[in-house]
C-alpha cells in the first residue's frame, strides 16, 4: 500500500469515526447550519482546503442518513427516487439533512472545480452547473423549513433564509451579475448580523466569520456595478429573497432563547448556558423574588410566631444559596480542563472566557443573594433590639444584642468586598463605584450597632468615638450621588438616630461620673482617709467643699517638698592622661641656691623703686 493510499484510508476512518460522534445530532429539530457545516468544515478536510476529501464525507453522510430514516433509493438493482418533502420532514425532521448535505456537496465539488480551472479553463462551466445545484438545493431546504410550521424553531428558519442567500449571492457572483449577487450576499449578511446579536460571544463569533468573508464580495461588486447609489445602499439594505419577516423571526428567536435559557446576559456580556444543572439554577432565581420568596412572605404573615415567620423566609433563601453553590461547583468542574480557567486563576490577570465569566455571574448571584439574607436578618434583629426580646418575641431565646448584629454587617461587607475582585469585574470603574458606595453605608451601620454595644457595657469615650465615625459614614453615603435612593434615606434616618444616641451617651458618661467620680476626679460628696492626708496642690482633680481649708492651718502644699529621687549625672573618667608624655620643666625651674642668692639680690632690690635705690646707694658707697 501507497503512502497515498494510506492517507486516504486513514482520511476514510477519520470520517467515519466523525460520523458516530455526529449521528446525535440528527435527532435535533433545530437546524443550526452555520455551527454544524462550520464543525465539519473543520473535522472533513476543509481545514486544509481538501474539498474533495468533505464531498465524499457528505455523499457517504447522505447515504447514512438516508438508511437511518429509512429513505434509502437504491433496492437492490434498481433506483427508486425519494425526495424529501413536507410529508417526509413532518414524520422525521432528520430529512432536513439530506437536502443540507447535497447542498454541501455540489457547493464543495464547485469549489474544487474552481480552483482546478486555473490549469484548465473548462472546467468553469462545471463549477457553475455544481453552483446552480447547490442553489436549487438550497430554495428547497429553505422551502422545506418554511413550510414546516412549529416543528423548526425561528433560528432554523433564519439560517436557511440566510444560508439559501448565500449560496444564490455566491452563484451570481460568479456568473458576474454584479447588483443581483450584491442583492443576495447584503440579504445573508443582514441576516447573520442580527441573528448574532441574539446569540452567545462564543457562537456568535462564527457568525461574524462569516459577515467578514461576505464584505470583499460585496465591495467587489459595488466596484463592478459602477452604480454609486448601489454603493451607498449596498451595506444599509435589510431583508429581501423571502426574508421580509426577519424582525419577527428574530424577536421569535429571543424569546424561544429566553425560555430555554441557552444563554444569559449581564454586564454587556451574553454567555452560553450549557450545564442542565447551571440551567435550572438560574431559571429558579429569575421567579425566586415573585414565586418562593413572595409566599413565604406571604405565609410568615399568616403565621403567629414572629419566629417561625423569619425562619421561613431565611430557609428560602438558603435553600436557593445550597443550589447556587451546586452550580458554581458543576460549572467549575468543567472549567477545570480549561488551560485558559486555569492560568486565568493563577496570574488574575487577562481576557476572560464567557464560560468564565458565566462562573463569575454565578459567584456575584451568590455574594448578592448571601447580603439579602443577613440584611431581611438585621431586619428581624433591629426590632428585636429595640423591644429587648429575641427575635420573634421568643421567650426561650437569648434576647437580640447589638454584637449579633454587628456580626450579619460584617457578614455584609464581606461579601460586597468579594464582588470587585471576581474575574473579568475588576476593570468595571461603574461596578467598584457602586459596591464601594453601599459599603460606606453598611459601614456606618455597623459602626452605630458598635456604639451600642459600648453603651451597653457602660463604655461611653469608647462609644462616643464610634458614633462620630457613624455619623462621618452616614452624611458620605447621604451625599454619594451613585448610591441608591432607598439607602440615601436609610442613610438620612440613621444620622439622626445616632445624633440621639451620641447625646444619650455624652450624658450618661457625665452622671456616671458625677456618681462614682471614677476614682480619679469629678465632685465627690465625702473623701476617703487617703485623701484628706493629702495636700491641696496633690488632689485639685477632686471637688469637695472641705471646710478645713477655710480655719486654721490648712494643708495646701508640703513644704518644703519632699525630695524626688532624679536620675544621677554620670561620672567621667580621664583614661587618657595615663598614657600622656608631658615636657620636661626642669630647664625653666631655678635650683634651690641660685634662688637663695636671687632673693637676696631681690631682698636688696625690693622691686623697681628698691633696685633702683638700692642700686644708686651701693654705687654711693663704693
Amino acid at each position: 500500500m501507497t503512502a497515498e493510499e494510506e492517507k486516504k484510508a486513514e482520511a476514510v476512518t477519520e470520517a467515519e469515526a466523525a460520523e458516530e460522534e455526529i449521528e446525535s445530532e440528527l435527532e435535533v429539530s433545530s437546524l443550526k447550519i452555520l455551527a454544524v457545516t462550520h464543525d465539519l468544515h473543520q473535522k472533513h478536510g476543509l481545514r486544509h482546503g481538501d474539498y474533495q476529501r468533505y464531498r465524499g464525507y457528505c455523499a457517504r453522510r447522505i447515504a447514512r442518513i438516508r438508511k437511518a430514516i429509512k429513505m434509502v433509493q437504491g433496492e437492490k438493482k434498481k433506483f427508486n427516487k425519494k425526495d424529501v418533502d413536507n410529508a417526509a420532514v413532518e414524520k422525521d425532521t432528520r430529512a432536513l439533512q439530506i437536502p443540507l448535505m447535497t447542498v454541501e456537496r455540489a457547493w464543495a465539488y464547485a469549489m474544487q472545480l474552481k480552483f482546478e480551472m486555473n490549469s484548465e479553463p473548462r472546467k468553469r462551466f462545471h463549477m457553475i452547473n455544481r453552483l446552480r445545484k447547490a442553489a436549487k438545493e438550497s430554495e428547497r431546504l429553505d422551502g422545506l423549513v418554511q413550510s414546516s410550521g412549529e416543528r423548526c424553531d425561528a433560528r432554523s428558519k433564519l439560517e436557511t433564509t440566510a444560508y439559501a442567500a448565500w449560496i444564490r449571492g455566491t452563484l451570481l457572483f460568479e456568473l458576474q451579475q454584479w447588483k443581483e449577487a450584491a442583492a443576495e450576499l447584503t440579504a445573508a449578511r443582514s441576516i447573520y448580523e442580527k441573528l448574532s446579536s441574539t446569540l452567545g460571544e462564543e457562537e456568535a463569533a462564527l457568525y461574524k466569520v462569516r459577515m467578514s468573508e461576505i464584505v470583499p464580495n460585496l465591495r467587489f461588486c459595488a466596484y463592478n456595478s459602477g452604480d454609486e447609489v448601489a454603493k451607498q445602499e449596498l451595506l444599509s439594505m435589510r431583508g429581501g429573497g423571502g426574508a421580509s419577516n426577519v424582525d419577527e423571526l428574530i424577536n421569535q428567536a429571543k424569546q424561544e432563547q429566553a425560555s430555554t435559557l441557552q444563554e444569559v446576559e449581564w454586564r454587556g456580556r451574553k454567555m452560553a448556558v450549557r450545564q442542565e444543572q447551571v440551567r435550572l439554577f438560574l431559571l429558579r432565581e429569575q421567579e425566586f423574588d415573585s414565586g418562593e420568596l413572595e409566599n413565604a412572605r406571604a405565609e410568615a404573615k399568616g403565621k403567629e410566631s414572629g419566629a417561625e415567620a423569619h425562619e421561613a423566609v431565611v430557609e428560602a433563601y438558603e435553600s436557593l444559596l445550597m443550589d447556587c453553590k451546586d452550580a458554581v461547583q458543576a460549572l467549575k468542574s468543567d472549567l477545570a480542563e480549561d488551560p485558559a480557567f486555569r492560568n486565568r486563576q493563577q496570574v488574575s490577570e487577562g481576557a476572560v472566557s464567557a464560560s468564565h465569566f458565566l462562573h463569575t455571574y454565578l459567584s456575584f448571584i451568590k455574594c448578592s443573594r448571601t447580603v439579602e439574607r443577613s440584611l431581611s436578618m438585621i431586619t428581624n434583629m433591629t426590632e428585636a433590639l429595640e423591644a429587648g426580646t429575641a427575635v420573634g418575641g421568643d421567650t426561650k431565646k437569648k434576647p437580640v444584642r447589638a454584637q449579633d448584629l454587628v456580626r450579619l454587617y460584617e457578614t455584609v461587607m464581606q461579601n460586597l468586598n468579594e464582588m470587585p475582585q471576581l474575574a473579568g469585574l475588576e476593570e468595571d470603574l461603574a461596578f467598584r463605584q457602586e459596591i464601594e458606595a453601599k459599603t460606606v453605608y453598611y459601614k456606618a451601620c455597623r459602626c452605630f450597632f458598635i456604639a451600642q454595644a459600648f453603651m451597653a457595657a457602660r463604655r461611653w469615650p469608647e462609644a462616643m468615638a464610634m458614633f462620630q465615625r457613624a455619623t462621618t459614614y452616614a452624611v458620605k453615603a447621604k451625599g454619594d450621588k451613585i448610591l441608591q435612593q432607598d439607602l440615601k434615606e436609610d442613610a438620612k434616618m440613621l444620622a439622626e438616630s445616632v445624633e440621639s444616641k451620641q447625646f444619650m451617651a455624652h450624658a450618661n458618661s457625665i452622671i456616671d461620673d458625677e456618681s462614682k467620680g471614677k476614682g480619679k476626679g469629678g465632685i465627690v460628696d465625702e473623701m476617703t482617709s487617703e485623701d484628706e492626708k493629702k495636700a491641696l496642690f496633690d488632689r485639685l482633680e477632686l471637688y469637695y467643699e472641705d471646710p478645713k481649708l477655710s480655719k486654721g492651718k490648712p494643708n495646701l502644699a508640703d513644704f518644703p517638698p519632699s525630695f524626688k529621687p532624679i536620675p544621677c549625672k554620670p561620672l567621667f573618667f580621664d583614661l587618657a592622661r595615663e598614657q600622656l608624655n608631658f615636657p620636661n620643666l626642669e630647664a625653666k625651674l631655678a635650683s634651690p641656691s641660685k634662688g637663695k642668692n636671687a632673693g637676696t639680690a631681690g631682698g636688696a632690690s625690693g622691686g623697681w623703686l628698691g633696685g633702683w635705690l638700692g642700686g644708686w646707694g651701693g654705687g654711693e658707697k663704693k
